[in-house]
């Protein structure tokens, strides 16, 4: 009898467990992207597949809101004095991943650890110092207008991190650093304790397929439940789906040529015009993109603050620019650098034909990303296809960075251009409190900028993204560091 109980009891127990294992099983949630994450660091890379990631894993001070507007995330409240210096009153009871609690103190070395490293060096910049007052109470002191820094710190490169007892870094976002396989696949795990209330999914599973053919094939066939950067081809592909949405949205990012004007010929403002005049941008946005991105008249998108859209009135055609490059006398021949990517290739084809049609002899070289940064921030380039994103939403990150002399290299200035008025221009419109004042100062470069060419914008980035039908709640961002926190798996 008491053997039979026994078998009994444990037949129950095992019948129990097995109804309790189908409760728990996780939730996961795979996300494919084109490009490796580089770091779990978010201070050491701007790139947008390691924000992409680390977005979910660390929170910043502030986020931009819908259409710009400036929200507190790890702040309570905060108010700008009549100096400029901005007092930050920390949200409490948020706790790291480590069990640590966030404080002033810990916000402090974050963002001086940010100043110390050269690629969000210019982020940090404008900081001048930081003072404690309490425990969750601090103040920003600015050397610069304080909206500059206000929207700075919404960037994902100056979110807060914290060291743990090991060195690693640990964040105090929704999801939690579990594995990180050299960026090929990185796994987080929810963060059950998060501030903002725990995430309904358990775990979020971030995959590299370069090729976007084969990130929408892993969507349609249910291999992965969100796809990013999806080409242009597969967007009708998506809408004909029942099971599959789409987000279409313009980023801040646009795609531009940079022309390294520190060699020559390329270094002669006459040549550089005769390209802009040569460049078929609604050829590049047809063919490359089938006409679902924008064409690009300003390196800052239409919305981002500082915004001034160019318009040349007067009608320059291609015989004006072969008259250019016939009164040089020496045949031209340049190096187009691009890195890895289908649509980028496909833009240097259009930009390769349209050049050959005014007597410029184009070469494509197609680099690995980190080797393209590297050697580009070194100036071994004629001419390449970069993509930047003013992710701040403010002029001054989509304009000093990439125009001024003190940004020459791997900071943004990859024309290596060196424009007096410009860096005066710039200076001054971080100084200028007035943001009629700024935006005229904005206005001012751009229109240099249109004139002497050392970029030419092409398109502006419009996002393309694939849902599985399951998936819910799922938060755009035009910065691409998509917030997943929220998201359903049904």
């Amino acid at each position: 009898m008491i053997s039979r109980k026994i078998k009994f009891l444990f037949c129950f127990f095992i019948f129990v467990m097995g109804l309790f294992g189908k409760e728990v099983e996780e939730k996961v949630v795979k996300i494919a992207m084109g490009y490796n994450g580089r770091s779990y660091d978010p201070h050491k890379h701007t790139d947008s597949a390691t924000l992409a990631i680390t977005k979910q894993i660390y929170n910043n001070l502030f986020y931009l809101g819908e259409n710009g507007k400036i929200e507190p995330e790890l702040v309570k409240s905060y108010k700008i004095k009549e100096n400029g210096d901005i007092e930050i009153d920390l949200k409490e009871n948020i706790h790291f991943h480590d069990g640590k609690e966030l404080t002033a103190e810990v916000v402090k070395r974050s963002l001086e650890r940010n100043i110390e490293i050269p690629i969000t060096k210019v982020l940090a910049e404008p900081i001048k110092e930081i003072v404690l007052i309490d425990k969750y109470r601090l103040i920003i002191k600015s050397k610069y207008n304080p909206k500059i820094i206000l929207n700075n710190l919404t960037h994902s490169s100056l979110a807060i991190v914290k060291e743990d007892r090991n060195g690693k870094l640990v964040g105090t976002g929704a999801f939690e650093l579990k594995e990180w396989k050299n960026g090929e696949k990185v796994i987080l795990s929810k963060n059950k304790d998060y501030f903002k209330g725990e995430p309904k999914v358990d775990i979020l599973e971030f995959i590299t397929i370069p090729e976007a053919a084969n990130r929408y094939i892993a969507l349609e066939t249910g291999e992965i439940q969100i796809a990013y950067d999806l080409a242009s081809i597969d967007v009708n592909g998506i809408k004909n789906k029942k099971d599959l949405n789409l987000i279409s949205k313009l980023s801040y990012g646009t795609d531009f040529l940079s022309i390294n004007t520190e060699k020559a010929p390329l270094n002669n403002k006459e040549i550089r015009k005769a390209i802009k005049y040569a460049l078929n941008k609604e050829a590049i946005n047809q063919v490359v993109f089938e006409n679902t991105a924008e064409v690009a008249n300003s390196i800052l998108t239409p919305n981002t603050y500082g915004y001034f859209e160019n318009k040349d009135d007067s009608i320059k055609t291609i015989e004006e620019a072969k008259n250019i490059i016939k009164s040089y006398k020496e045949p031209i021949s340049i190096e187009l650098w691009i890195y890895e990517d289908s649509s980028k290739y496909q833009m240097a084809q259009v930009i390769q034909a349209n050049l050959k049609e005014i007597g410029i002899n184009v070469e494509i070289q197609t680099l690995e990303l980190s080797t393209f940064l590297q050697l580009s921030a070194q100036g071994g380039h004629n001419a390449l296809i970069g993509l930047w994103y003013t992710s701040t939403g403010d002029a001054d990150y989509g304009l000093y960075p990439l125009l001024h002399n003190n940004s020459r290299g791997a900071v943004g200035n990859r024309s290596f251009y060196n424009n007096e008025e410009v860096n005066r221009l710039l200076d001054e419109a971080r100084v200028t409190l007035s943001s009629e004042k700024r935006l005229e100062k904005y206005k001012r470069v751009q229109e240099i900028v249109e004139d002497e060419n050392p970029i030419i914008p092409l398109v502006y980035k419009m996002y393309h993204i694939g849902l599985n039908n399951n998936i819910k709640n799922f938060k755009f961002n035009p910065n691409g560091n998509h917030i997943l926190e929220k998201i359903e798996f049904n």
